[in-house]
């Protein structure tokens, strides 16, 4: 069996989307180069411990396929632009599935939180000046 070398340190790779399997070196080394031994002992390997990733794998190693047969002429704008939100919306996705709590993106807002801070400012002087002009 052989072994990696420069690997710096093993990365959680279970815990990956295949869109973000798809981006990783190491991954993209194994399905562009599937002859190397090194490279290929080390996914074998992976694969047999965590078989339930096999799916993932599978969509991921299509993913890479699939980027490396790009030529810029074959997909219009709206395709790409299309790609990309989907890629975008898979890791939203995976990270409220990471947070184990429903993301509500707009209270998180600063412009939000801002309008917020406003209203309940001219609230408070309006009572404020409703208050002190009552009593003359």
């Amino acid at each position: 069996m052989h072994k990696l070398t420069n690997v710096p340190e093993m990365k959680p790779f279970s815990e990956l989307s295949a869109e973000e399997l798809a981006m990783e070196n190491l991954f993209i080394r194994w399905v562009r180069f599937p002859d190397d031994p090194s490279v290929r002992s080390f996914w074998e390997g992976w694969i047999n411990n965590y078989p339930s990733c096999k799916e993932t794998v599978e969509r991921a190693r299509e993913l890479v396929l699939l980027a490396s047969d790009w030529k810029p002429d074959t997909l219009t704008n709206q395709e790409v632009n299309s790609l990309w939100g989907r890629i975008r919306t898979s890791l939203d996705i995976r990270t409220d599935k990471d947070s184990g709590e429903a993301s509500v993106k707009w209270m998180s807002n600063a412009r939000f939180e801002g309008l917020i801070l406003l209203i309940m400012s001219l609230t408070v002087l309006v009572f404020l000046i409703f208050f002190f002009f009552k009593n003359y």
